[in-house]
């Protein structure tokens, strides 16, 4: 059994899609030989069993929403589905395993409702907010919620959808993780060393005096070169040395301009007397 959670704070919008027709269509199912487009409650604690109009069960979760409008995100909304091999369960089933989770999850005492959706599948809504305005945290809420379905899976004999854990377990060794993540680091470097090649390309087009048409054929050279970050290095390294132009170069760390500019002789002056020592910095 998959259970698949989203959070939201309109508890219409929620009823209007399950008890719509869907975005193509999509909301028509047959049980017990009897054909029903869009949701049908069939379980909860609002007393609505039956109804395919969600008017009635809305009004009342709304009234506990009330209670808390400060709130974020007080309407849960999860989905159950049968994996593609499993049995078919009755209203009745699913009505009962919908108590169980609810109790698991530990809402059983706030409003909510499970809308039958498909052959295949349920929708639990929750009002977080009860009608004397508790607050029902969803904390975890995604582990509880798996480890309710895996129960609900032993129960009712269906059976055990991959986990997301268990999806990826056992398919790469530790090592082939530490390796990939290797790789991954070596490209991301190779990739932030793009652009620093690329300039020093458009340096040796200003040095040699290249025409465009080299100039693109020595920024693709650089940029293949910048895939094997040894040799990208090696390759900057000396194209660094045969294109030197100090008016482009970077200052090295603790070294000082062989001139400083008057504004820039200025601005390093304390301020005058009458606010403090007029000395040079």
């Amino acid at each position: 059994m998959i259970a698949k959670i989203t959070n939201g704070t309109r508890v219409g919008d929620i009823a209007a899609y399950l008890h719509g027709p869907g975005r193509a269509n999509e909301h028509r199912f047959e049980v017990a030989g009897r054909t029903y487009t869009g949701g049908r409650v069939i379980g909860g604690n609002l007393g609505y069993e039956g109804h395919t109009e969600p008017d009635q069960w809305v009004k009342l979760m709304r009234q506990a929403l009330n209670k808390r409008p400060e709130a974020k995100k007080p309407v849960w909304q999860c989905s159950l589905r049968n994996t593609a091999g499993d049995r078919r369960l009755t209203d009745a089933e699913w009505a009962d395993a919908g108590q169980s989770f609810a109790e698991s999850m530990g809402f059983e005492g706030h409003p909510w409702v499970m809308v039958r959706h498909g052959d295949d599948h349920v929708h639990l809504v929750v009002s977080r907010v009860d009608f004397e305005g508790q607050l029902w945290s969803r904390s975890h809420d995604r582990r509880k919620a798996q480890n309710a379905a895996s129960a609900l899976e032993d129960a009712y004999g269906l059976e055990k959808a991959p986990r997301t854990r268990q999806a990826t377990a056992g398919q790469r060794t530790r090592e082939q993780v530490h390796e990939q993540q290797r790789q991954k680091a070596q490209e991301l470097e190779a990739h932030r060393m793009i652009p620093r090649l690329k300039e020093t390309a458009e340096q040796l087009r200003v040095a040699h005096g290249w025409d465009s048409r080299q100039a693109r054929a020595a920024r693709f050279a650089y940029y293949d070169a910048a895939f094997d970050p040894e040799t990208a290095r090696a390759a900057k390294s000396a194209d660094t040395e045969q294109a030197f132009d100090p008016r482009r170069a970077p200052r090295q760390p603790g070294t000082q301009p062989q001139e400083r500019p008057e504004h820039l002789a200025a601005h390093r002056m304390r301020r005058g007397p009458e606010h403090g020592r007029g000395v040079e910095r």
